[in-house]
């Protein structure tokens, strides 16, 4: 006699195979089945079987859902401090990897990509490093500020406000010199400097753009691996305007802080007569 077909609900299918992730095999142990039945019956539910590599997935992993000024203030956060690289023989997987001294970095990685796969985090007594696995939706973070990136970001002028807040987030410096609030930017990236300072230039932001160190050169016994290019406004209206126009986009903890000193001290320069 022929052995009764084992039937599962294609409801219970779905909350022990996509749900709680269990294995064709794990779930064939509960209906006294092998794993090849299950899979069977997963076709006949319509629902699309794990590829090996999503399998062996440890942790949950989903498809990046912001808008395009998130995704624009995550490629500029990407180019300022992140690793993003595929390992070899994972193609559906994407590492993304920040190393940093600075807790509201840490709290801003978290706050990017916890929600798109599992952040570990190791630390030691000076810095922590973070990892967090991604899938495919995220293909978009490799590369180091590819063309068809650059062409996406300065087609609009919000998506490229986000990008820059998001690379200032990483990379930008407000504070206090002699007295007077001061922005600025020390970094190798000369297409992405290039962009925003011709950006901000034509929004009537004042800058300053120049090499502050060249590749090779050895400053107090560390050697420059590249040229290092500063973007600075110290104009007080510049740096007013700057922020009033940033500050709702910046993510990171330090740089709205920061961001809002140096406003406080503009008004109170201008207060005092100091400036006009």
């Amino acid at each position: 006699m022929a052995r009764a077909k084992i039937l599962i609900p294609a409801s219970v299918l779905h909350q022990l195979y996509v749900v709680k992730r269990l294995s064709p095999r794990a779930i064939g142990l509960r209906y006294g089945c092998d794993a090849v039945t299950v899979r069977t019956r997963i076709r006949e539910a319509h629902m699309t079987l794990r590829t090996k590599s999503a399998a062996q997935t440890k942790y949950p992993r989903h498809d990046f859902a912001g808008t395009h000024l998130d995704k624009a203030h995550m490629l500029g956060f990407r180019y300022g401090d992140l690793n993003v690289y595929m390992p070899k023989g994972k193609s559906e997987t994407l590492v993304v990897r920040s190393h940093t001294t600075l807790l509201p970095q840490a709290h801003l990685f978290n706050s990017l990509f916890k929600r798109y796969g599992m952040v570990i985090t190791s630390r030691n007594a000076r810095s922590l490093q973070q990892t967090c696995y991604l899938n495919e939706s995220f293909k978009f973070l490799l590369g180091k500020y590819p063309d068809e990136i650059r062409k996406w970001l300065l087609k609009n002028d919000e998506r490229f406000w986000a990008f820059a807040a998001g690379y200032i987030d990483a990379e930008g410096t407000f504070g206090l010199n002699q007295g007077k609030g001061r922005f600025k930017i020390d970094a190798y990236d000369l297409p992405i400097l290039q962009d925003m300072n011709t950006f901000l230039m034509r929004k009537g932001i004042h800058t300053r753009f120049l090499p502050i160190a060249r590749k090779g050169e050895n400053d107090y016994g560390w050697v420059w691996r590249e040229d290092v290019w500063r973007l600075s406004v110290n104009q007080a209206s510049s740096i007013e305007l700057l922020i009033k126009r940033l500050y709702p986009l910046l993510r990171h903890g330090k740089r709205r802080a920061d961001a809002r000193k140096v406003l406080r001290n503009i008004v109170q320069r201008r207060r005092n007569g100091t400036i006009r």
